[in-house]
């Protein structure tokens, strides 16, 4: 808020630095947490994380100056990681199985109504009675959802072990960390991951382009004058980042949520949304047709949301889920949208160099068209593991699965009247995935459906399943370790591609 930079005497550089202290608390964090699920609650360790974000936001308000301001920022970031790590997977093991896309997509909408609503909260209330007051609310506002998470019931991960660590058996740093580089490793083996996290760089990083210089090199291309660019692209990214998101988890549900299906959706996001926002640099002359063709290619972008995080959560073995969220996490900031805007500074200011205004200002039409160009890589990428998916294995429950090819397979006979199948997606023409070898246990396997098959027709209408018994789902699922289970155990002793 310019009235906090205003008070502490900040110059541009230590302002910025309040975001990059953010980052640095999530970044860091969000491994750490992932890997703290795999023996203690997600749910506890959610209201930890809850309730660091809680007092950092109220230090905020009582930061005496800029270094305190910049140590409860970074423990902002620490709090933001709980939700990075674990929310994703507690959606994955509660949601409906045909439904999960839907799921992903209202959670995902939640990042541009929150950018939207902070902006609108942060204003009016720093405006009425300054900005101290309005992160002293927020975290007054929080305290109950803090309460909650820790006087509900425990709730664990699918592949998490719920009686703890050992305290017999106390692991040394060097053990801990041996065990994360292994983790970390399997989680990379798996090459339909290994593809999204690479697409999704590029992806992020020309997103970071545009939500750091997009307002500004509208309006310059445009000699647009006050706030009005801001405010605008504001607008577009908030209202395509909600009808994005939710359009692409029904898409995946409509189409049936396989692997295939989620990466296809990816690769067509990129692509689409590619050309449309060439389009907008490139061709428009005016700023109504830009903007127009600039909100189509975002709304095409934001449509990967949901099915993105559809393909985090199923492409890698359960109990490594939250680890491969934060590897993604990390990567995507650190590799994406952290260096790309200065990248692209420096090009428009070797683009703009010796011209005049007018000329210099048009360039940013050629730096946005350079780099949205890593779009169609990003695409390539996602298509090529669509095509990858149909043989790789996918990790969802064998009872979930079917139920997708069931509820699939009664619309497709509804459809197509009981006459042959034709262009089918594969869920998955593994006859299983490789298990996951528990202590004491027999071996579970998170099996790909044995080759089941799902038609074009029949994967038509997958979200009609209804939510009637989402209460009853989540009761059945408590408590998720069993000891007599052998579907149940300990990401530690897993194994996996």
């Amino acid at each position: 808020m310019s009235c906090l930079q205003g008070d502490f005497a900040l110059n541009n550089v230590q302002d910025g630095f309040l975001a990059t202290a953010f980052l640095v608390g999530l970044l860091i964090a969000s491994p750490i947490f992932s890997e703290l699920c795999k023996h203690h609650s997600a749910f506890r360790l959610i209201g930890y994380g809850m309730g660091t974000w809680t007092l950092a936001t109220f230090g905020c308000g009582i930061s005496l100056g800029f270094w305190s301001l910049i140590l409860c920022r970074m423990f902002v970031g620490v709090g933001e990681a709980s939700f990075v790590a674990l929310a994703a997977p507690f959606i994955d093991d509660y949601a409906p199985a045909a439904q999960k896309a839907s799921w992903f997509a209202t959670f995902y909408l939640c990042i541009p109504v929150g950018f939207a609503a902070g902006y609108i909260y942060g204003g009016l209330v720093a405006a009425a009675l300054g900005w101290r007051a309005a992160f002293l609310i927020e975290a007054a506002v929080m305290v109950p959802f803090v309460v909650f998470c820790f006087m509900s019931k425990p709730l664990h991960l699918t592949g998490s072990r719920e009686q703890g660590p050992d305290p017999a058996a106390p692991k040394s740093l060097k053990e801990i960390t041996a065990e994360f580089a292994s983790d970390a490793r399997k989680v990379a083996s798996h090459s339909v991951w290994l593809h999204m996290c690479s697409a999704y760089i590029l992806y992020t990083a020309v997103l970071g382009v545009y939500a750091f210089w997009g307002p500004k090199a509208g309006k310059l291309m445009y000699d647009m004058a006050g706030e009005s660019a801001d405010l605008v692209f504001g607008g577009v990214t908030v209202i395509t980042g909600v009808f994005g998101s939710l359009g692409g988890g029904l898409l995946l549900d409509k189409l049936g949520s396989t692997l295939a299906n989620a990466n296809l959706i990816c690769g067509l996001s990129n692509l689409v949304g590619l050309v449309f926002v060439l389009l907008s640099f490139l061709v428009a002359r005016s700023f109504a047709v830009f903007i127009a063709l600039f909100a189509i290619g975002e709304l095409a972008l934001f449509m990967m949301q949901a099915p993105v995080g559809a393909i985090g959560m199923w492409s890698v073995p359960a109990a490594l889920r939250p680890l491969a969220i934060s590897m993604v996490t990390v990567s995507i900031h650190l590799l994406g949208d952290v260096p790309s805007p200065p990248l692209v500074g420096a090009l428009q200011t070797a683009l703009e160099a010796r011209k005049p205004p007018e000329s210099a200002n048009q360039q940013w039409r050629v730096s946005m068209s350079i780099i949205s160009l890593l779009l169609l890589f990003s695409g390539l990428v996602f298509l090529r593991s669509s095509i990858l998916a149909r043989q790789a294995a996918d990790y969802r429950k064998p009872d979930e699965l079917a139920a997708v090819s069931a509820v699939a397979e009664q619309q497709g006979a509804k459809h197509k009247g009981g006459r042959g199948r034709s262009g089918k997606f594969h869920n998955s023409s593994q006859s299983g995935a490789p298990d996951l070898e528990h202590s004491g246990n027999s071996s579970a396997s998170f099996a790909s459906g044995s080759g089941r098959r799902l038609s074009i027709g029949a994967s038509m209408g997958v979200s009609g399943v209804g939510v009637s018994g989402i209460g009853d789902q989540m009761s059945d699922k408590q408590p998720l370790l069993d000891p007599q289970d052998p579907d149940s155990g300990s990401v530690s002793d897993a194994a996996a591609q």
